[in-house]
């Protein structure tokens, strides 16, 4: 009888599974939105600096869940040259790409480009405005405007809390938003390509400085959000899960996969 006990409880300890790095977590349930706008979600890049892969699965899940999008995660911009890429009808970038195995080759950036210009939606949040030097001078024409330490004026950042005031209330992506505050990081003097109409600003250092913003780039829709850093490591905020910050991306990205599905 004893023995036939102790037996049992090995086997019983034998079905445990024990925490570790690589043990898997419960996949939260998802929505599946059949049929809605297609999203390549282009994660991944400077590491032990922003969480982008947290940032990425949560952005995954509420698209989803709106019952609007189809969405692809990767980390790989490869993707940018191939065939695959014609199947999306949105790319959203959060990485700030200036590791070296994360670079956008020359041919990627000119496919990104072109993929734009030829009616894809492109949505830019926080780090994925950060220009190395190896950057196509097109690429800002395209963005707006970018963050980069090379040429001028060179990019500041600044952690801390700061109202958001909506500049545009006339625009669908800032509809039932009202000027609310937010802990993030501020990137200002930014190298922009021409004067833009902001959606929404904040006031520092006496001056006003730009945080969300629409362009138009050939046939395609463009939306930056310069807020959204998430740091690196478990447990950390993130500014995007905020009401009033997410909702202002999610409409962006309304607005941006909608030029797309308009045509």
């Amino acid at each position: 009888m004893i023995r036939t006990r102790i037996a049992f409880a090995l086997v019983v300890m034998s079905m445990v599974v024990m925490p570790g790095p690589l043990a898997p977590t419960p996949a939260r349930a998802q929505k599946y939105a059949p049929g809605g706008a297609k999203v390549y979600l282009l994660t991944g890049g400077k590491r032990q600096h922003h969480g982008y892969r947290d940032q990425a699965f949560y952005l995954a899940e509420s698209l989803e869940n709106t019952g609007r999008y189809e969405v692809t995660l990767g980390e790989d911009a490869a993707i940018l040259e191939t065939p695959a890429l014609r199947k999306y009808d949105l790319i959203i970038a959060n990485a700030d790409r200036r590791d070296p195995e994360f670079r956008y080759t020359k041919a990627q950036q000119e496919a990104l480009l072109n993929f734009v210009r030829s009616g894809g939606g492109y949505v830019s949040i926080h780090g994925a405005d950060n220009a190395p030097d190896d950057w196509v001078p097109e690429f800002k024409v395209m963005l707006g405007g970018v963050f980069s330490h090379f040429g001028l004026p060179d990019g500041k950042t600044k952690k801390g809390e700061y109202t958001v005031k909506i500049a545009d209330r006339a625009s669908p992506i800032t509809a039932g938003l009202a000027d609310f505050k937010i802990k993030d990081e501020l990137y200002y003097h930014m190298q922009m390509a021409r004067e833009i109409q902001a959606l929404a600003t904040v006031e520092y250092q006496g001056a006003t400085w730009p945080v969300a913003w629409t362009n138009v780039y050939g046939s395609g829709r463009v939306f930056h959000l310069v807020f959204g850093h998430r740091d690196f490591g478990p447990g950390k905020d993130d500014p995007v899960r905020d009401a009033n910050l997410g909702r202002l991306l999610l409409q962006g990205i309304d607005w941006a996969a909608a030029g797309k599905k308009s045509k």
